[in-house]
C-alpha cells in the first residue's frame, strides 16, 4: 500500500507537491482549530475565570489585571485582554457617553471573539477552494504530455500516451481528496466557533459591564 501511495505520488507531476502542502498545512489548521475548540471553559469555569479577572481589577487595579491577563489563555483571557485595551484606548479619548462605549466595547467583544476561536480558518477555505483547481492544473499539464507523446509516437502506441493520463487522472483525484474533507472541516470549525462564542458570550459582555461600572463609580468620585 505504501509503495502503490509513493508511486501513485510520483505519477501524478509537479502539481503534486503543492497539492501535499496544502494537505499539510488543512491537516494542521485542522487538528489546531480541533484542539482549541474543544478546550473552550465550561459554564462553570468561564464564570471563574471573570470572577478571577474582577476581584484582580477591584483589588489591584487595571495593570495587575493586564499582567494576570498575560499570564493566562483561552478565548476569555484574549477576549478580556482586548477589551481592556479598547476601554484604555476610549479612556484616553476622553470618551463620556456610557451607551457609546458600550457599544464599542461589544463591538471588540465580537471583533475578539472572532478573531481566536476563527482563527486560520479562512486558510482553510482558501485551501478547500484552491486544492480541485490545482488537480485541475495537473489535469491539463497531464494531458498536454499524453497528446505531445501522441504526436511524437502516433496513437497506436498506448504506452507512449499512459505516463500522461496516469498524470491527469492522479492529480484530479487528489485535488478532490485534499478539498472534500478540507471543506467538510471548514464547514464544521465554523459553526462550531460560532457555538463556542455564544456559549461564553455572556460572560464577555459581563467583563465589558464590569469595566464601564467601574468608569461611571471612578467619575462620580471625580
Amino acid at each position: 500500500m505504501d509503495n502503490f501511495l509513493l508511486d501513485a505520488f510520483f505519477k501524478g507531476g509537479p502539481m503534486m507537491w503543492p497539492l501535499l502542502v496544502c494537505w499539510l498545512i488543512a491537516l494542521g489548521v485542522i487538528l489546531e482549530r480541533l484542539w482549541c475548540l474543544f478546550r473552550v471553559p465550561d459554564e462553570g469555569q468561564s464564570e471563574m475565570e471573570l470572577n478571577e479577572a474582577e476581584s484582580v481589577l477591584r483589588n489591584q487595579g487595571e495593570e495587575a489585571l493586564v499582567e494576570h491577563l498575560k499570564q493566562g489563555g483561552g478565548v476569555l483571557n484574549f477576549v478580556f485582554a482586548a477589551v481592556l485595551k479598547r476601554y484604555y484606548t476610549l479612556v484616553l479619548e476622553s470618551r463620556t457617553d456610557i451607551e457609546d462605549m458600550r457599544q464599542e466595547l461589544i463591538l471588540t467583544t465580537d471583533e475578539a471573539g472572532v478573531d481566536y476561536l476563527g482563527r486560520l480558518l479562512n486558510a482553510l477555505g482558501t485551501i478547500g477552494a484552491l486544492a480541485p483547481l490545482m488537480g485541475l492544473l495537473g489535469t491539463i499539464l497531464g494531458m498536454i504530455r499524453a497528446f505531445d507523446a501522441i504526436a511524437r509516437a502516433g496513437a497506436g502506441d498506448p504506452a507512449a500516451v499512459a505516463s500522461g493520463i496516469s498524470e491527469a487522472l492522479i492529480t484530479t483525484a487528489t485535488g478532490l481528496i485534499v478539498a472534500i474533507p478540507t471543506i467538510a472541516f471548514h464547514r464544521y470549525l465554523s459553526g462550531r466557533a460560532d457555538k463556542v462564542f455564544k456559549s461564553v458570550e455572556l460572560y464577555l459582555h459581563a467583563f465589558s459591564n464590569t469595566l464601564l461600572v467601574r468608569f461611571q463609580n471612578a467619575k462620580q468620585q471625580q
